[in-house]
């Protein structure tokens, strides 16, 4: 009779553990939708531009008045804070320029502009096979428009050259060319920081404050390791990256096992140590927890996705893996000019894309990269710029560069923060006028 009680008891507590794990996997499934690393992933719940298509709007009105009035430019008073450089190609007659630039400047204080110099370079021999080539409101948001470098025939040559092959290595080899001139470009102003931005990427209300902010708490914790200097903080990663790593699962095998252990231990000795528990942990109910429950829980957590289970805090972490791509750089100007225009300069190489370039260099050098979480730019470039996919007309695919919980922020929030940074900003820039008047 006491084994049927007992019995009766396993079964009730297995079937209230299922219900109980039921709710949770529906629960899961409704908050991981937008992990790709997640079993219940939904690209195309995920995928849907919600933030960015509020900030595109944004971009697209800001373009539009540019056009009919220049608005506040770097103040050429004292060297920039910040240089950006836009590296632009035509991608067929389709072009995200406009939406880019728009959403860089939108919402921008003309104090916290007139820190910032913007070059935006239309990569081509021929500029006007760009389709925002003199373009009224690029000429009026742009701090300056190069060329390649007329003085320097070689290079318009091979550049020319490199436009009639169209390969990946032709691409791959003009890329560094495109990325020397824009460095150039920037080191001539003599900036604190150069931001390097793909020209298919939009910036979230308060980029600026924040990137600001992040290069602070990176130049702090490079300090605290004993380094003098870090190679860039990155605005933006690829959220694909960040799930179950096929090259950590032997770690996360050995955490299972661990809990395991650690679980049946505790059972052993409440067993040894408490009558009820003795009565009630029989081996069938230690064989149901160890052996059915626990493991269950666990494929449970993995199912449901790293960034859903274990989002990185925000803040600024180092990223020296899984860092894809290129789409937001921020470097320290001596980084630029110490090692960046003497690497992209001097390099024939064409077998790696800048990023992949720039990673393994780092990688060599042991270089320390920071990341700043949550992402301050979204790349929403479907339409490659080369050829490269299986993107068509601008739509975004699986194969594209997505930060998932960007889609998520709140224009409103975002909005108020900015604006209680600017307002932070005029408070201690008067104050700093009314000590030099004084």
């Amino acid at each position: 009779m006491l084994v049927g009680i007992q019995n009766r008891g396993i079964v009730s507590f297995l079937l209230g553990f299922l219900l109980c794990y039921a709710l949770a996997a529906a629960y899961l499934r409704s908050k991981c939708y937008r992990d790709p690393s997640s079993v219940f992933f939904r690209p195309e719940s995920a995928r849907l531009l919600t933030y960015s298509s509020f900030r595109k709007a944004q971009a697209q009105k800001y373009g539009d008045l540019a056009a009919l009035r220049a608005p506040a430019k770097w103040a050429n008073s004292t060297a920039p804070e910040l240089c950006i450089g836009v590296a632009s190609v035509s991608r067929g007659g389709f072009s995200y320029l406009k939406e880019t630039l728009g959403s860089i400047l939108e919402g921008l204080d003309d104090l916290e502009r007139e820190r910032i110099y913007l070059v935006v370079f239309l990569a081509h021999t021929n500029q006007s096979k760009h389709e925002d080539f003199r373009q009224p409101w690029l000429l009026n948001v742009a701090d300056h428009l190069p060329t390649y470098p007329r003085d320097d025939p070689d290079t318009v040559d091979l550049v020319r050259q490199l436009e009639a092959d169209g390969n990946y290595e032709a691409h791959a080899r003009k890329q560094k060319i495109d990325y020397s001139v824009l460095l150039n470009e920037c080191a001539k102003v003599d900036p604190s920081y150069t931001m390097t931005l793909e020209d298919d990427v939009i910036a979230l209300d308060g980029w600026y404050h924040r990137a600001l902010g992040a290069l602070q708490t990176a130049a702090r914790k490079t300090q605290e390791l004993g380094r003098d200097s870090f190679l860039y903080l990155r605005v933006f990663y690829d959220g694909r990256l960040l799930g179950w790593n096929s090259e950590e699962w032997p770690l996360y095998v050995e955490l299972s096992m661990a809990i395991l252990m650690l679980e049946l231990c505790i059972l052993l000795a409440l067993r040894w140590r408490i009558a009820v528990a003795r009565k009630a942990l029989t081996l069938s109910a230690l064989i149901l927890l160890c052996g059915v429950c626990t493991p269950m829980l666990i494929g449970l957590f993995f199912a449901a996705g790293r960034n859903c289970m274990l989002p990185k805090a925000p803040g600024v972490h180092l990223m020296r893996k899984y860092g894809c791509c290129a789409q937001g750089l921020v470097f320290p100007q001596r980084q630029v000019l110490d090692h960046l225009l003497p690497l992209y300069s001097d390099t024939q190489d064409s077998r790696a894309a800048v990023d992949t370039f720039l990673e393994d260099w780092a990688n060599v050098r042991d270089s320390l990269r920071w990341a700043v979480t949550p992402v301050l730019i979204q790349h929403v470039g479907g339409k490659s710029s080369h050829g490269a996919g299986d993107q068509e007309l601008g739509s975004l695919t699986d194969d594209m560069p997505f930060d998932y919980s960007f889609e998520m922020n709140d224009p409103i929030k975002l909005a108020k923060e900015h604006q209680a940074w600017i307002g932070e900003m005029k408070r201690q820039a008067t104050i700093d006028n009314v000590r030099k008047s004084t």
